[in-house]
């Protein structure tokens, strides 16, 4: 089945939106964008962002100088951090030197004049959606990788108990998953990963059988 990605683009100027929707189409990739309205805050606009199920997220740089909101993509960039360090995301903008001065990883800095869609340059614009498709694939596979090593390690413990290491393993799983994206849920319920509840996990069997078919969904 061919991969289909979905990405965020974060933007005050709805026409410049809708050219990336347009462009990015043809390359079976999906462009949202988002609502601005006058003096929303950054928590407010990342609300939009954590529910509308991307894949990357794509930020302009200069967003207060519409005068819609007071921020500038820096802080949208800082909260994407906070919450989800590792997610994968980029910030366009017209002055890079500008936005290297405010943004601690210049690798995710793209100057807007690089992103080109036009057929004079086509090679810019196939690295430019590599390296978009690229990202997403690696953070994906980070994320099923854990997914299912702590699906493969309770199904186990069902069956024939875990060892010592294996319990710290399904406990640090379970850590690192949290730590990947802190605005969901915990993937495993607590009374299923306490140490005194591994090893009861057949006295937990039909709620862990349910979280089991659950996580090995998402990871689908």
């Amino acid at each position: 089945m061919e991969k289909s990605y979905r990405i965020g683009y974060i933007d005050e100027n709805g026409q410049t939106v809708k050219q990336f929707v347009r462009n990015l189409r043809p390359y079976g990739i999906e462009v949202v964008g988002y609502e601005f309205t006058k003096g929303m805050t950054p928590e407010a606009l990342m609300d939009q962002v954590y529910s509308s199920d991307i894949d990357l997220l794509m930020i302009d740089y200069k967003l207060a100088e519409s005068n819609i909101v007071g921020f500038d993509g820096d802080q949208i960039e800082h909260l994407i951090y906070t919450t989800r360090p590792q997610f994968p995301h980029i910030i366009f903008t017209s002055d890079t030197q500008q936005a290297e001065n405010h943004v601690e990883d210049w690798k995710i800095i793209f100057d807007k004049a690089d992103v080109l869609f036009t057929d004079d340059d086509k090679e810019k614009t196939e690295r430019f959606i590599n390296m978009l498709t690229r990202s997403i694939d690696q953070y994906r596979n980070l994320v099923d990788s854990k997914k299912h090593r702590l699906v493969e390690l309770l199904a186990k413990g069902h069956e024939a108990g875990l060892n010592a290491a294996e319990k710290s393993e399904v406990l640090s799983l379970q850590d690192e998953l949290n730590n990947l994206d802190s605005t969901k849920v915990i993937e495993v319920p607590k009374q299923l990963v306490s140490i005194e509840n591994l090893d009861n996990l057949e006295k937990n069997r039909k709620e862990a059988e349910e979280f089991l078919q659950s996580l090995i969904d998402k990871a689908k």
